[in-house]
């Protein structure tokens, strides 16, 4: 009896900790999943819009994409304050 009562915490923490990484796993392969049937209706739609609209203008009207770029057309990339061209920057 003393043996059970010796490994008796283990054995609970070992569950616990069986259940969490049970829960944790389940959830991210539901997640991958949704994440593969929302990347499949997109290709679907993208797909149906192409065939309809031909190759030109995958994503509307061309007189609502001809609208000039707002902003300061930094793409993937960070301003940094500290530029000589800043004309807040204080010397």
């Amino acid at each position: 009896m003393d043996y059970v009562a010796v490994f008796l915490p283990s054995l609970g923490v070992g569950a616990v900790f069986y259940f969490i990484m049970r829960w944790l796993f389940r959830g991210d392969r539901t997640e991958r999943a949704a994440q593969a049937e929302a990347q499949e209706d997109a290709e679907r739609w993208y797909r149906a819009v192409r065939e309809r609209d031909g190759d030109d203008v995958p994503f509307g009207h061309p007189e609502e994409n001809s609208r000039p770029p707002r902003g300061l057309e930094l793409r993937n990339s960070i301003p940094i304050r500290d530029s000589s061209e800043d004309p807040k920057r204080t010397e």
